[in-house]
């Protein structure tokens, strides 16, 4: 009757098991047998768990001891199949192990060395295979066998539930991006809270090693948990995963609280503030908006801000370049894009990486920094581009004649005694609703920032796309409307630079610079409320042959005033703007 049974299983050719990276290995059952019918001297060891076998061991005592104080003496002497690579006495820094927690002892030693299902070697092997803690490991050889270049000194201790292979070292632990942030040998405590402040864990019920039921419930040997965190896709950066590839900008506490001083200054909140909903100057609309708690908006905004351009996905564009960066190497590309797609240019991406240290990840790299060496505009406090043609969201009108219109201009359709350019290809148009009146239009701005913009605004000729129209230059004045310090709404003739006429360049897409003004409150990520800027034109009847009335607005820029300081002493400097 043995017989019969020992001949059936031979017959199954392979059992598919799962693994802990989600895949699936073949194991064959005819192999098992054939290896230990040759082999009749570690038959003995077939009738003891993996635990009884290593902890009787007198070559693995250290290694048994670093298993009972992470508990893992109870999972393998459960029922489920494990491989374990298990690093002989004196081979490995038993007290510097011994000292860890027991959290990073699991995870950073043992689970490093046990894989589910078994992984016996024979012939030529060239394996891929994911430990407990998912790391993948390059196992093989043809007669002498290593996993991740440690040799393996004994092989194949069978087991009741495994394998045991005995190793002449440990196998290094190399942790990916979103470990680094625990790594104690970095002061890295504010960005590691502040991640960890988004973890979420969930038992994987299906890869946790079942206990005994205690008052009717079930309890776990080895309890496995899907972790998650909402950052990753926040940022789109999956620095968990070990498949993936990228370079994580890392700062250290020192970093951390200096630019987070710096930051703060740009997000003043106000428990209440007025928000215009119809800006006509005739017809206001008036909603108090409420904050529930600043200081929460507040701490959120700004952590987000500082963290949002510190990954780069290492597969994409010139970021290829990170792959080899060493430390003290100077970056030379066109350009980096940050997975939150910013586009950092030439010289603040070499920036980035000086003065600071590479330590590589299994996922990649990260780069240590006590200073986080990135202008305010390429993260936190970015250009604010409102383009004309997107009225229909973010602009209305007063006294036109019915809704601006969009036009239409591409390299090939503009006038080229016009210079210049559109920008987006596109302007809105805002006809008078009589000879009489003068038209005007409103743009909501979004995303403002608590400092000072220095504020464009791109006028549009007549002549645009044709040379045989006769442009008039515009005559107009602007306004702003914004929540004061006490959150009350200003508006109108007490507003700022409504005293004051601007005028166009009729032979140019004109960029018209309007004012430095300073937004005493910030609006970003307080939802669709926005302060807005108005245009109206001003030309009074016995100017009408002077002026044009309509108003062709390409867009409005608010530019960071440090931008713009910057801009006027570095003329050739390159930067992302920002369009909405």
């Amino acid at each position: 009757m043995f017989e019969k049974i020992k001949g059936l299983f031979r017959s199954m050719v392979y059992v598919l098991l799962p693994l802990a990276g989600g895949g699936w290995v073949g194991v064959s059952c005819s192999d098992w047998d054939d290896h230990y019918e040759a082999d009749n001297t570690i038959l003995d060891s077939q009738q003891a768990t993996l635990w009884e076998n290593i902890s009787k061991n007198a070559n693995l005592s250290q290694f048994a001891s670093l298993l009972k104080k992470a508990g893992y003496d109870e999972v393998l002497n459960a029922s489920q199949t494990y491989t374990v690579w298990a690093p002989t006495d004196g081979t490995f820094d038993f007290e510097t192990l011994n000292a860890f927690s027991k959290e990073r002892l699991q995870k950073e030693f043992v689970q490093n060395h046990i894989a589910r299902n078994n992984y016996p070697v024979s012939g030529a092997i060239n394996e891929r295979i994911y430990t407990l803690n998912e790391k993948l490991m390059l196992f093989g050889g043809n007669g002498n066998y290593t996993i991740q270049n440690v040799g393996i000194t004994n092989p194949n201790l069978a087991s009741r539930n495994g394998v045991i292979h005995m190793l002449g070292g440990k196998i290094p632990f190399m942790g990916n991006i979103f470990e680094a942030l625990n790594n104690n040998d970095y002061p890295l405590d504010s960005i590691a809270n502040f991640f960890h402040s988004y973890d979420v864990k969930k038992l994987n019920e299906l890869k946790s090693v079942q206990g005994p039921m205690l008052n009717g419930q079930i309890t776990y040997l080895d309890s496995v948990f899907d972790e998650h965190n909402d950052l990753f896709s926040r940022y789109f950066a999956y620095i968990n995963r070990e498949d993936s590839n990228y370079t994580m900008i890392l700062p250290t506490n020192e970093a951390w609280s200096k630019a987070k001083a710096t930051v703060e200054r740009f997000f003043n909140y106000v428990p209440s503030f007025d928000f215009m909903e119809d800006t006509s100057p005739n017809d206001p609309k008036k909603t108090t908006i409420e904050i529930k708690d600043t200081k929460f908006l507040k701490d959120s905004i700004v952590n987000y801000m500082l963290t949002s351009s510190l990954f780069y996905n290492n597969n994409l564009y010139d970021n290829r370049k990170l792959n080899n960066l060493q430390t003290g190497q100077p970056l030379q590309c066109d350009s980096l894009y940050s997975t939150t797609l910013t586009k950092i240019y030439t010289e603040d991406a070499a920036a980035l990486f000086e003065n600071a240290q590479r330590v590589n990840k299994s996922n990649g790299a990260v780069w240590i920094t006590d200073t986080m060496q990135i202008h305010p505009w390429t993260s936190w406090n970015p250009e604010i581009k409102v383009e004309g043609e997107a009225y229909q969201t973010l602009a209305s009108s007063v006294n036109t004649a019915g809704d601006p219109q969009r036009i239409y201009v591409t390299p090939g359709t503009q006038n080229p005694e016009v210079s210049g350019h559109v920008s987006n290809f596109s302007y809105i148009e805002a006809q008078p609703a009589s000879m009489s009146t003068n038209p005007g239009v409103v743009f909501y701005l979004p995303d403002v920032r608590s400092t000072i913009y220095s504020v464009y605004v791109v006028m549009v000729p007549a002549s645009i796309t044709s040379s045989n129209i006769e442009a008039k230059p515009n005559k107009f004045k602007v306004s702003m409307g914004y929540a004061q310090a006490n959150g009350k709404n200003k508006d109108n003739e007490s507003s700022w630079c409504i005293s004051k006429d601007y005028t166009s360049d009729s032979t140019r897409v004109d960029t018209i610079y309007i004012g430095d003004f300073t937004f005493p409150v910030a609006y970003a990520g307080t939802g669709d409320y926005y302060p807005y800027l108005r245009i109206n034109s001003a030309i009074t009847s016995r100017e009408r042959a002077m002026f044009d009335r309509t108003l062709r607005v390409d867009c409005v820029i608010l530019r960071p005033k440090e931008l713009d300081d910057y801009l006027k002493a570095h003329p050739d400097y390159k930067y992302d703007t920002g369009i909405y």
